[in-house]
């Protein structure tokens, strides 16, 4: 059968005065253990407030409706053992304690047919491989080489705002995914703008990633979907958009190549992966670079963008805490450029770990069980599907006091580096947290930074309600988030 549970394109619900979904029951601690040591059943999240968010494709619902059914609730229907995790114990054991017992499930390895075989998607060594391979060029002593691109892609963010005018409306997901995406080519790729990569060009790599993501979330989102190999109109679309896609990046990763030398000394990671290539037989190969290449593109490119977008839109909807991060920027020395630099700027990191706590990006995370256990008391089998329920662990009020709020302050003194052991999964947690992580903290923050040296931010219409998030693989806005900018 196939998954219908990876992701849902329809409307949050109703939801309370704040702009994010609160869960209407607080997730449930979890029970004593069952002292046969054989473990208990999990209790089943009932047809009535399984199905009907399920046909409505409002996956975001149901896993609402799951957060306050039990600590691990099963969701599944027609055979199909799906369930979700909700207590931040069974988290950690899931993703620390226990992570030997799991691998990425089977409802996420449905983007393998876009990723390959990237660190988003394997298993086992060749996911140990890949991450030893990858690990230098993203290590924290590695990421200055990358915050000039960073410089330009904002700067010229800026300067597009002030030439747009006050008046002008502006959709943050698109100017944040332009922001994000020139930065990403010229950092990760070697591509500048001006230089090939023309305002044409960037559009029609965002709209490809995009159109991407948009059929794996119409498919999963499907109560029944036919196999992505069945030869039907929306597969076929789905294999052209792959194939254009691949195109893209084999002429990108050609290109590169044809223009690095021996003696260079890259900036750009494919660059230094491609003179690493020609060292060392045992490095990436093409076929590699290009699923590892593919996967920075949706998670440093789509996810960063749409974290950014929201943490933006809660700083035009605050002229208090816009102003507080504004008088914080103004009193750096300069734009971070390493990591210890944004211990200079807690409150703009803060804005950006909000964001990403009030919408994470992924908001669900994924596991497979490989063997029988026990987890928390409860009886698992191997072949059983954990959906970890992200938002449920931070709305969670015995976690996050006033959950529903946005409060950039609540991180004076957060470890970045634990923020698993700090109930904060905004870049997963455990072996398998992201490896661009740093990046995207020293990129969000500099983004933040800049872009508010630069402007002032307002709502497009004064009388504008607040937007509500939606599933749809990540947390994405119901409505675009329009702002006016003028210049400071």
């Amino acid at each position: 059968m196939q998954s219908r549970l990876s992701s849902s394109e329809s409307a949050a619900g109703t939801c309370p005065a704040s702009t994010t979904r609160s869960p209407r029951h607080a997730p449930a601690r979890a029970r004593a253990p069952d002292s046969s040591g054989r473990g208990r059943r999990p209790p089943r999240l009932p047809l009535h407030r399984s199905l009907p968010p399920l046909l409505r494709r409002d996956l975001l619902r149901l896993f609402d409706n799951a957060a306050g059914a039990g600590p691990l609730v099963r969701l599944d229907a027609a055979g199909f053992r799906l369930f979700q995790v909700n207590d931040a114990a069974l988290m950690r054991a899931v993703l620390l304690d226990k992570a030997r017992v799991y691998r990425k499930g089977s409802l996420m390895r449905r983007l393998r047919a876009v990723t390959g075989e990237g660190l988003l998607i394997n298993d086992g060594e060749r996911w140990k491989r890949h991450r030893r391979l990858a690990n230098p060029a993203l290590a924290a002593g590695a990421l200055p080489r990358y915050v000039p691109a960073m410089h330009a892609a904002t700067a010229a963010t800026v300067r597009r705002w002030r030439q747009t005018g006050a008046g002008v409306p502006l959709d943050l997901m698109e100017e944040l995914s332009r922001t994000t995406l020139t930065s990403l080519l010229d950092s990760i790729f070697g591509v500048r703008a001006g230089d090939g990569a023309s305002d044409d060009g960037l559009a029609r790599v965002s709209a490809v990633i995009h159109s991407l993501l948009d059929e794996l979330v119409r498919q999963g989102s499907a109560l029944a979907a036919p196999p992505l190999s069945w030869p039907t109109p929306a597969n076929r679309r789905f294999r052209r958009r792959v194939a254009e896609a691949d195109a893209i990046l084999a002429g990108i990763i050609a290109a590169r190549r044809e223009t690095l030398s021996d003696t260079d000394a890259p900036a750009d990671l494919l660059g230094q992966w491609l003179l690493q290539r020609r060292r060392e037989a045992e490095h990436f190969s093409a076929e590699e670079m290009r699923d590892e290449l593919m996967t920075m593109l949706i998670a440093g490119h789509h996810s960063l963008a749409i974290a950014l977008s929201w943490a933006l839109y809660h700083l035009a909807r605050d002229p208090d805490l816009q102003a507080a991060v504004q008088a914080e920027a103004d009193a750096a020395p300069g734009l971070p450029e390493r990591l210890d630099d944004l211990d200079r700027l807690p409150l703009i990191r803060g804005v950006l770990l909000e964001a990403l706590r009030l919408y994470p990006q992924p908001p669900i995370l994924l596991r497979e069980a490989t063997a029988d256990h026990v987890l928390g008391g409860y009886r698992l089998r191997a072949g059983d599907q954990l959906l970890l329920s992200v938002t449920a662990l931070h709305q969670d009020p015995a976690q996050w006091p006033d959950p529903g709020q946005f409060d950039a302050g609540r991180y004076v003194g957060f470890n970045s580096d634990a923020m698993l052991q700090a109930q904060h999964l905004g870049f997963g947690g455990g072996p398998r947290s992201c490896i661009g992580r740093r990046f995207a903290l020293l990129e969000g923050v500099l983004v933040i930074a800049a872009l508010l040296r630069g402007v002032r931010l307002a709502p497009a219409a004064s009388d504008a309600g607040p937007v509500l998030p939606r599933f749809a693989g990540m947390l994405v806005p119901t409505a675009p988030l329009l702002v006016r900018a003028d210049a400071r």
